[in-house]
């Protein structure tokens, strides 16, 4: 399970009762309740990078949902032994639009067969997708039975990493509990022969292997355990250190003919 609920009400608890109570004998593990509220980008990256850590035969459910009770789909993604289920806002848009992923998107009107009460207008975790993916679990409903196959699935709605020829810019995406700030710009991109300088902000950083390569309280970049480049600050927060906020620009400068940095 993977939500923006956080862990001072009750509502991953109800949602793990709806999965319990259709399927007794599931293994719930919590991926994060504490996303930031609505952060669906945030949902998608880590979900994305987590997934293929899970079993073969995994249902994976994924409710950062600020459309509840409107028009908007439910979507399943069928991936390699994967099964993923979330609402249809951009949340498994990397997932889906990788090879070999089957795609189905489906509403409310499609789990009749379920014997679901009415949903809530504001609580899908609990009333669709807590018993739907207790049905998916316990193999009593298959991604065929679900809605319809599609292509027209919502792709991410947020920007990628712009790559010019003599840099790489982006923004953080994410800030730990640590304070280590994730950038969107994927280590593959980066070759140390080609890096000139890496930017956090207004901050130039040495780019690093791990965080015990520099003293205490430096700040620097590194490719992170996600694959992403990350403004740390070793033994402390990149965050405070370099005064870092979500959205903060990041760029790579890369060797070559000069184009005017501003």
């Amino acid at each position: 399970m993977t939500t923006d609920f956080g862990s001072a009400e009750p509502f991953v608890g109800l949602v793990k009762a709806q999965i319990l109570g259709r399927h007794p004998g599931a293994s719930i593990v919590d991926l994060t309740h504490d996303l930031a509220a609505f952060e669906t980008e945030a949902a998608a990256f880590w979900i994305e990078r987590s997934f293929r850590y899970f079993p073969s035969g995994s249902v994976h459910v994924v409710v950062v949902d600020p459309g509840v009770g409107t028009d908007r789909r439910i979507l399943a993604v069928l991936l390699d032994g994967h099964l993923l289920l979330a609402p249809d806002n951009g949340v498994l848009g990397p997932i889906a639009a990788m090879p070999g992923a089957l795609v189905h998107a489906f509403r409310d009107g499609h789990l009749s067969g379920l014997a679901l009460p009415e949903p809530s207008a504001t609580f899908h975790g609990r009333d669709l997708f807590g018993p739907l993916a207790g049905e998916l679990a316990a193999g009593r409903v298959r991604l065929q039975d679900l809605g319809r196959s599609c292509d027209d699935w919502v792709r991410a709605t947020w920007a990628g990493p712009v790559v010019e020829t003599n840099r790489i810019r982006g923004r953080v995406i994410i800030v730990d509990r640590f304070g280590n700030c994730f950038s969107n710009i994927d280590g593959k991109l980066l070759k140390d022969s080609e890096m000139k300088s890496v930017h956090f902000g207004v901050h130039e950083l040495p780019l690093a292997r791990t965080y015990g390569d520099h003293p205490a309280g430096t700040g620097i970049a590194l490719v992170n355990a996600f694959g992403v480049l990350e403004a740390a600050c070793v033994a402390g927060r990149a965050d405070d250190r370099l005064t870092l906020v979500l959205g903060a620009p990041v760029e790579v400068r890369l060797h070559g003919p000069e184009p005017g940095w501003t």
